[in-house]
């Protein structure tokens, strides 16, 4: 026989029996399908964990008491120059603000003049405190945008905080979600002012690490000076220890569901083994007369085998098609933006093709060892 014989008895023998072979394949490309969506929406899903936890501060360390001890106006002075970095502090507390007939609840917030900086606040009007404004304790206020919209304030109007007269100079949006306090509903004083209205216990500080400095090691260093210097003891959280955290989680999850997957495509390949047996015993005289005519077993074989293969190749790029699709429902509804990688297609492709040949082995090997006298007796 032919190489294009072989072609043309694989064809005629699937298309046979048209709705076995479209079941056949349809479960080999719903595993195909499955793998290549886990396996695109996995790192795309790790990409967007990473570089929202990047947006949040991974270049930060917070610091904050542990039980028992507490933090003091100061604290911020000594670790910026003990570890040469920028280090801000936040204390805050709840006031009222009125301005006019209005009334709004809100959290003041002491500052110092790179807080806003160091905590990406966003200042959509108007301006920041001026270094001298800090420095002299001015009785200057950033406004929240939220309170400010409450308030019915504008920049420069004089409004009452805590019963003490201050004036807008700006007015503020949110744009780091880790932070304590909300800053689209926070009252931004100086700090000095603040510490003099409000008292002296300080709720947290922030260090801006250098790009070139790990934070793990700012973080290790900050609490050893608080200990050696202030004899407290104080928590250092950085993102990298919530990213490492994320990821832990996250490839639990993306390994479940890979197993899930193979097994998908494990079922796709049993189904192909399946039909080819059903194949062969339904086929056992046309063997039998292929034999009597001289058809050796390497040719019988390889009949069966390109029927696995035919299976395998429309099944995986049926597959990729609904692997796709299924990414591209899934990235709409979940906000990612995955990328389907082109090595990913072709690696579940050559899976495809493995699992099909892999499975089509039996019965072919089967199909081959029939004896021409046996499979002719079959009525």
């Amino acid at each position: 026989m032919k190489r294009i014989d072989f072609w043309k008895l694989s064809f005629q023998n699937i298309f046979a029996t048209p709705t076995r072979s479209v079941l056949t394949v349809l479960g080999m490309a719903i595993g195909i399908g499955a793998i290549l969506a886990v396996l695109t929406l996995s790192d795309a899903g790790q990409v967007e964990v990473e570089s929202e936890m990047a947006r949040l501060g991974i270049d930060k360390v917070w610091i904050t008491a542990a039980q028992g001890n507490s933090l003091k106006h100061g604290d911020a002075q000594l670790l910026s120059e003990a570890l040469d970095t920028v280090v801000t502090e936040q204390v805050y507390a709840p006031v009222t603000a009125r301005y006019g007939n209005c009334e709004g609840n809100g959290i003041a917030v002491g500052c110092t003049l790179d807080y806003m900086e160091i905590m990406d606040s966003h200042i959509i009007e108007g301006r920041t405190f001026y270094p001298m404004e800090w420095k002299s304790g001015s009785k200057s206020v950033l406004l929240g945008n939220e309170i400010a919209e409450e308030l019915h304030i504008k920049m420069g109007d004089m409004l009452s905080v805590a019963g003490i007269p201050f004036r807008c100079i700006g007015i503020v949006t949110q744009k780091n979600e880790l932070s304590q306090v909300d800053a689209s509903k926070a009252i931004f004083i100086p700090v000095a002012v603040f510490c003099e209205l409000m008292g002296q216990t300080v709720h947290e500080l922030t260090l801006s690490v250098p790009k070139s400095t790990k934070p793990q090691a700012v973080a290790a260093m900050a609490v050893d000076v608080m200990a050696t210097k202030r004899n407290i003891t104080v928590d250092a959280l950085t993102m990298q220890v919530q990213i490492e955290a994320a990821n832990s989680v996250m490839a639990i999850f993306i390994n479940v569901l890979k197993w899930i997957a193979v097994i998908c495509i494990l079922v796709g390949g049993i189904g192909v083994m399946n039909i080819l047996l059903v194949s062969v015993r339904e086929r056992r005289r046309e063997i039998g007369i292929m034999k009597s005519l001289g058809t050796t077993q390497t040719q019988i074989c390889m009949l069966f085998l390109l029927e696995a293969l035919v299976y395998a190749v429309v099944g995986g790029m049926i597959g990729i098609i609904m692997g796709i699709g299924i990414i591209q429902i899934a990235s709409s509804s979940i906000g990612l933006k995955p990328v389907i990688q082109v090595g990913d297609c072709i690696s579940v492709f050559l899976s495809a093709l493995f699992i099909g040949l892999f499975f089509g082995v039996m019965p072919a090997s089967r199909a081959s060892r029939l004896k021409p006298v046996d499979a002719l007796r079959v009525e």
